[in-house]
């Protein structure tokens, strides 16, 4: 299924017993554009200082025709899970006490994005602490962002400021983020909002907030438009995908 972040963070979230909120934001790793984490608005079952988070790996269904989220545990699991402070990055360290408590493998183990696997439900029931501490020690570094944060940042071209991002296209079969959509409004007359795709971009600026593109102006206004309406369409993204190859 493709989805846009704009789309996915009006649905509703339900456990196996019970409706438990929705869906506030999403966290994504900057270096390898795949979402890690849905950030849970639980505001009306959990006291307002606790937030809790997502992996995929728990997504058992999304179901466009009423806007859910369907995860494979149940609202006492949930509430139980380790809380996060959102004005903080998410640490490594709070992420393996999380794939502990829900008893998954860790991502970060292994070339690819979700590991050994390239899809994240493989990941489930394959706790691999001790080899984690093995291969992997500690990393420091934190690459997780909110889409809610990068939403909005400038984009740079190689020679001037064009837009800003506005979308995140996303594969919920490998929670891949495979296109960002960049708003012109703002720069240019009429506006339009175009494709970008994750290996245009050179580095996100966090203090500046923005977005630097190995794109001049001129090549990043003619890439091709994209209609928010049609982002559900099956092959219409893998179609932008194509002109962006050529």
């Amino acid at each position: 299924m493709i989805i846009s972040s704009k789309q996915l963070t009006h649905f509703s979230i339900h456990a196996v017993d019970d409706k438990v909120g929705g869906v506030r934001d999403i966290l994504f790793d900057d270096e390898t554009f795949t979402v890690r984490y849905l950030v849970a608005d639980t505001n009306t079952w959990l006291p307002l200082s606790r937030k809790v988070v997502i992996s995929p790996i728990a997504v058992t269904e999304l179901d466009s025709s009423d806007d859910s989220v369907h995860v494979n545990m149940t609202v006492e699991k949930l509430k139980n899970s380790p809380s996060i402070d959102e004005h903080k990055p998410v640490s490594r360290e709070y992420e393996e006490n999380l794939f502990k408590y829900f008893g998954y493998g860790y991502y970060w183990i292994g070339p690819g994005a979700w590991g050994e696997f390239a899809h994240p439900n493989e990941l489930v029931e394959l706790q691999q602490a001790e080899e984690s501490e093995t291969l992997n020690p500690k990393k420091t570094s934190n690459h997780l962002r909110a889409v809610g944060e990068v939403g909005g940042y400038e984009v740079a071209t190689t020679t001037d400021n064009v837009g800003h991002i506005s979308n995140f296209i996303i594969d919920t079969r490998s929670w891949k983020i495979i296109m960002l959509v960049v708003d012109t409004n703002n720069w240019l007359p009429g506006g339009k909002h175009l494709a970008l795709l994750p290996g245009d971009i050179e580095n996100i600026d966090w203090a500046a907030h923005s977005v630097a593109v190995n794109l001049s102006h001129d090549e990043l206004v003619n890439r091709p438009e994209v209609d928010s309406d049609r982002i559900p369409e099956e092959d219409y993204i893998a179609m932008l995908c194509k002109q962006l190859d050529k």
